[in-house]
């Protein structure tokens, strides 16, 4: 990419379009929001930390975590969402296979650096999410890291896209 390129990318993913259509729910409780192809992986940072393993019956559009007793799981919709329509994803974080409750926040992340941090939610065991992409992250490699937390632990979620139109 040349380096021309970056800082429009950069400026799109931080101008709030990809926060501004997000509408989070929770099936267990309200969600509480402050400002703020077919590879998928998932990183664990907590004292407590365990490696993260994905689900055996996990398909690509599945990232799972656990780590300090907490596991965490991301379906998305996709790896190639398109411009301005509905992008699906859902979240269920769970201790000793009962719903806890947790965050999640989302990054942006261009060749490994963070380009953009969107949303807070706050929920009790299932949370799920639909966005739309702007037309500006067309054609780039990116990944969408969900950062769970609970109960003291940290679990990165993350999924590649590329956007197409």
């Amino acid at each position: 990419m040349s380096a021309h390129k970056l800082p429009r990318l950069l400026a799109a993913l931080t101008a709030g379009a990809l926060g501004a259509s997000g509408c989070g729910g929770s099936t267990k409780s309200p969600p509480t929001r402050s400002s703020s192809e077919s590879t998928t992986s998932a990183s664990v940072a907590s004292s407590t930390a365990q490696p993260a393993t994905p689900s055996p019956a996990a398909t690509s559009h599945t990232v799972t975590a656990t780590a300090g007793g907490v596991s965490a799981t991301m379906h998305g919709g996709t790896h190639r969402p398109r411009v301005a329509r509905p992008w699906p994803i859902r979240f269920a974080v769970t201790s000793g296979g009962h719903a806890v409750q947790a965050s999640v926040e989302y990054e942006y992340l261009f060749a490994g650096q963070v380009v953009a941090h969107r949303s807070h939610y706050t929920f009790t065991g299932h949370f799920s999410d639909v966005f739309m992409w702007p037309s500006s992250a067309v054609g780039y490699p990116l990944t969408f890291r969900a950062v769970i937390r609970s109960r003291g632990s940290t679990l990165n979620l993350d999924y590649q896209v590329q956007v197409t139109r």
